[in-house]
């Protein structure tokens, strides 16, 4: 209140819906209660005294984020799966013991049969796998450009190979530039003691590259060697 001019701040208004499970609309605008010339600059003037509304809309945003991964469609079992499941007692996440069908006569197998089927299982690997959906929408009017921003879609993903290699790969499509977004794609090595990382910018204006390899120890992380590429100015 003790502004010469313009005491009021702009109101903003935020919110959120729930669409689904794991999927959220957010979404926010900004309103201005001042007016603008006709040169379109900010005067310290109510808008609803030179014409307008009580406010005037200066911007809003929407956005919006997914994520899939293994337990997406783990969700949601049937009553028949879970009668199943601890038919025998135990849980099918193993926290009390696995369920064991007595009626089954093939469990009674032999003791090799089953020292076979253990020592099989460690080479058994699930590949942990995930993807992120993002999508951003931006409107800007604060200068009357009646105008979207922003309009963008972008994904990421990220999979593990084995417990040791990961690899992931980022990228997006802009529908107000209509091309891509930053794309880069990732690997990643777990060597024990050591780690191995491996990014690249395969197009745009940084385009590039860039190598690492290091001891994970604090104490030993000078000891090192790192190769990266400089972006190609030209492009």
């Amino acid at each position: 209140m003790a502004a010469d001019e313009f005491k009021l701040s702009p109101v903003r208004v935020t919110g959120s819906i729930d669409l689904a499970r794991g999927l959220t609309l957010n979404t926010g605008a900004t309103f201005d209660p001042y007016a603008l010339d006709e040169n379109n600059t900010r005067i310290n003037v109510f808008n609803v005294k030179n014409g307008g509304g009580l406010l005037r809309l200066t911007s809003a945003n929407l956005s919006t984020q997914y994520t899939l991964n293994n337990d997406t469609f783990k969700r949601g079992q049937s009553e028949e799966q879970i009668n199943e499941s601890v038919s025998g007692g135990g849980r099918a996440d193993d926290l009390f013991g696995v369920s064991q069908d007595f009626s089954n006569s093939n469990q009674y197998e032999d003791e090799e049969e089953k020292q076979e089927e253990i020592n099989l299982d460690k080479y058994i690997y699930k590949l942990p796998w995930s993807i992120n959906l993002a999508y951003s929408l931006t409107y800007n009017n604060s200068r009357g450009q009646n105008d979207f921003s922003t309009n963008s879609l972008m994904i990421s993903s990220n999979l593990s190979l084995t417990p040791k290699w990961k690899v992931g790969v980022s990228s997006g499509y802009d529908f107000k530039q209509k091309g891509f977004t930053y794309t880069q794609l990732r690997f990643d090595r777990d060597l024990d003691s050591w780690r191995l990382n491996f990014s690249w910018v395969p197009f745009s204006e940084r385009a590039s590259w860039n190598f690492f390899i290091g001891i994970k120890s604090g104490l030993l992380s000078d000891l090192k060697y790192e190769k990266r590429s400089e972006p190609d100015r030209a492009l």
